[in-house]
């Protein structure tokens, strides 16, 4: 009867969603230029218009400067390598990680039985952060036609009526290739007739229409649209997610692309109310060296910040955010190297597997929770390049050094850096004094209270013995400081110690 009614509920409001989109009318992002020029221009320098890009006249899609794609390689061996860009209707991604191609009956070009004469399908291009690795086998005989259970996500204004492409009647249509600005603010006829507050989304909530259980489902409890709401964490699940649920997908070792709310939806961040707007702007790129982070972690964790017991070159996304997803290319020689990151930041230190036995899941039960493995989190640098001058590490070496990484137990253990801060509290200068057993490079920065770097002094070289840094309280601007609480933290290799100190006037 609770699965009855369940359903019932999702059909209306899949039914409601319908009847709202087909009240409103889509006008295109070029329509919202007019007033929002700058989040327009930002919009356009991001992967989001990319995501689907149509073929007109058999002219090449245009991507942004930034975008390494090797596209004139595409055309030279897609499929059974005969195609030309006049056999091509659409180009699915091409700007940051991989590229397919939809030709002119609406199926993927090197599928359904159409492989290159030496038996594979030539079909998946992949260039993730501008290397070329070159085709890949994606389903070479299966059928696979882009149709609306494939560009729901990759364009605006989806819909399972009609078809975008004359020569398959099948195929649904959209008002917009890629993802424009009403795939996250709604439909915007009524605002282009008279703009308001009120008859635009600031947060788009709806529902696709084969997604059967109306929502978005995370454990028992399923969250349905309201467009009254403005949750922005349901906005970004309804498309960064594999099938509206939050078990973690995965598949050969690595976490499925798509899983984004997934893996969100296990953290405590979730548990506290943050949304994705808390580290993301939305309207920016993140890859291609993109500003779309807003937030740097030591805003919220300064203490982990400032006690890292790891060498400097590492930072937090580094551990917490590694590479265990994979969308297109597994790279390196660890085995433990995506193209994605995860978005589970919680490490469990030991050496099991962080996913279920036959490889399909995350792991999240009553003996591990949903997490990340050491493999991923540390040999995906410890033991990726042997010529990247980062010491090789076994899993078994790597869970014992990770061990308290941010306890300041753990570097009080260490006697090859013994740090001393001094006068404390002060009035004036800081003296820094270090001892080390041998001649390396040293690194001095100083935290504030909220975990933000006002100091930093890189690549001090010391001989061994006792070394004295005298700080004058003066920022890397070269204002002074305000008296408050300070974390002076220093580090050698991968020797690092941290001591509070007290300035006052």
């Amino acid at each position: 009867m609770k699965k009855l009614l369940l359903l019932l509920i999702s059909i209306m409001f899949i039914a409601g969603s319908i009847n709202y989109l087909q009240a409103q009318a889509f006008v295109g992002s070029d329509a919202c230029k007019v007033c929002h020029s700058e989040k327009y221009g930002l919009w356009v320098d991001s992967g989001h218009p990319y995501k689907f890009t149509v073929i007109n006249d058999g002219q090449p899609p245009v991507y942004p400067p930034e975008a390494i794609n090797f596209q004139g390689q595409w055309m030279d061996s897609l499929g059974d390598g005969t195609q030309t860009w006049t056999d091509i209707a659409g180009v699915i991604g091409g700007y940051g990680w991989k590229a397919r191609f939809v030709g002119q009956d609406g199926h993927l070009v090197g599928t359904a039985g159409a492989i290159s004469s030496d038996g594979v399908g030539h079909n998946q291009f992949n260039f993730y952060g501008g290397v070329d690795y070159g085709w890949v086998d994606y389903h070479p005989t299966d059928e696979k036609i882009y149709n609306y259970g494939c560009f729901k996500c990759h364009t605006t204004g989806g819909d399972t009526l009609g078809t975008w492409l004359p020569a398959n009647p099948t195929l649904g249509s959209f008002t917009e290739e890629g993802i424009g600005c009403e795939s996250c603010h709604g439909p915007g006829g009524d605002h282009i007739g008279g703009p308001t507050k009120e008859n635009i989304d600031r947060v788009y909530e709806f529902a696709h229409q084969d997604n059967a259980i109306g929502g978005l489902q995370i454990g028992d409890d399923i969250i349905l649209p309201d467009p009254d709401q403005n949750r922005v964490n349901f906005l970004c699940g309804t498309c960064h997610n594999r099938d509206y649920k939050n078990p973690i997908n995965s598949s050969s070792g690595f976490i499925k692309h798509h899983e984004q709310w997934d893996e969100f939806t296990h953290t405590d961040h979730f548990e506290h109310d943050m949304d994705c707007l808390t580290c993301h702007d939305p309207h920016t790129r993140t890859i291609w060296d993109g500003d779309g982070i807003t937030k740097e972690c030591g805003s919220c964790h300064s203490e982990q910040v400032a006690v890292t017991n790891h060498g400097a070159s590492a930072t937090c996304i580094d551990c917490h955010m590694p590479y265990a997803a994979k969308s297109g290319t597994q790279r390196g020689q660890s085995g433990y190297v995506g193209d994605v990151r995860s978005h589970l930041f919680t490490i469990t230190v030991d050496t099991a597997s962080m996913f279920t036995e036959d490889g399909a899941w995350v792991k999240d039960d009553e003996t591990r929770e949903a997490s990340l493995s050491p493999a991923y989190s540390c040999l995906g640098c410890h033991n990726n390049d042997p010529d990247d001058n980062i010491p090789d590490k076994t899993l078994e070496q790597a869970v014992a050094d990770a061990e308290d990484m941010h306890e300041p137990t753990f570097i009080a253990q260490q006697k090859d850096l013994v740090l001393g801060v001094y006068p404390n509290p002060s009035t004036g200068a800081v003296k820094i004094s270090f001892t080390l057993s041998f001649s390396q490079n040293v690194s001095v920065e100083v935290f504030n209270s909220s975990g933000q770097l006002v100091y930093n002094a890189n690549d001090v070289s010391s001989a061994p013995g006792m070394q004295l840094i005298v700080w004058d309280r003066t920022s890397n601007t070269g204002a002074d400081v305000l008296p408050g609480y300070y974390l002076v933290k220093v580090s050698a290799g991968n020797l690092t110690s941290v001591q509070k100190v007290i300035l006052m006037n």
